[in-house]
């Protein structure tokens, strides 16, 4: 994938955040409801290139392991992260350091939680340690963690065009915004020209009557791309990569 945007759009984005008073960390949600585990090839590409370009990375790990594809997990973990946010172990046991600049924490069960807890952007806050993004890789069917993350999220969506698939993407967004408003809503489709132009449409209108907020496309992928082997999915996609970094940069 392509180059990072520049270190003046990374100081440029982290500045503003800082001077208008936003200290916690930012939640990125990235989903594909009809393919969760498409999500971890791109999360594991985007936190180390953010990472690795000065950005400060919190990976939050949903896919639960019978629905990886045989993804690995990135490193052992003793505790679920939901250990840490309900107080049962210290923050530093439920979140794993990958470098000195990204971090992971492997969340199968932060929506058990049946209690007020400090959400983790604040935990974060007072590790000691500046967080610049939480990015989530969510599975399906458990949108009461979000909540635990921070106090609001964005959200991008990966759906083909489908109609079927579009239902199904919509119907997971419902279920979202039942538990919170989000920040933002993004969708990566993947499809052909009239396919995309007739999706975006069909996204445009059920926004307005079933949503808080319209849906902005961010980029677009061959319709193959879903059904890829997952180490490929996202490979040779330098625009679309670039226009991903820079939304978790700026939002």
């Amino acid at each position: 994938m392509s180059t990072v945007p520049s270190i003046d759009v990374i100081d440029q984005a982290t500045g503003l955040r800082y001077l208008f008073g936003n200290n916690t960390a930012p939640v990125h949600v990235m989903c594909c409801p009809a393919r969760p585990a498409l999500t971890l090839p791109l999360a594991n590409f985007l936190c180390k290139d953010l990472s690795s370009n000065g950005q400060t990375i919190m990976w939050v790990d949903e896919i639960g392991l019978n629905d990886r594809e045989q993804w690995p997990l990135p490193c052992p973990v003793k505790f679920d992260l939901s250990k840490s946010l309900e107080g049962h172990v210290t923050l530093d046991q439920g979140v794993n350091a990958l470098s000195s600049s990204l971090w992971y924490g492997l969340s199968l069960h932060t929506h058990r939680i049946a209690r007020a807890t400090t959400p983790l952007s604040e935990r974060l806050t007072s590790s000691g340690i500046r967080f610049d993004s939480i990015v989530v890789t969510a599975t399906i069917g458990q949108p009461a963690s979000f909540a635990y993350y921070g106090p609001q999220a964005n959200f991008t969506v990966i759906s083909a065009c489908a109609p079927e698939e579009l239902q199904q993407t919509l119907t997971w967004m419902q279920q979202v915004e039942a538990r919170l408003t989000p920040a933002s809503w993004r969708v990566i489709l993947a499809g052909e020209s009239e396919q995309l132009t007739q999706a975006l449409e069909w996204f445009e209108q059920t926004s307005k009557a079933h949503l808080s907020q319209t849906v902005q496309l961010l980029g677009s992928v061959n319709a193959e791309r879903l059904h890829s082997p997952l180490a490929n999915a996202w490979s040779n996609l330098p625009e679309l990569a670039e226009v991903l970094k820079r939304h978790l940069l700026t939002h």
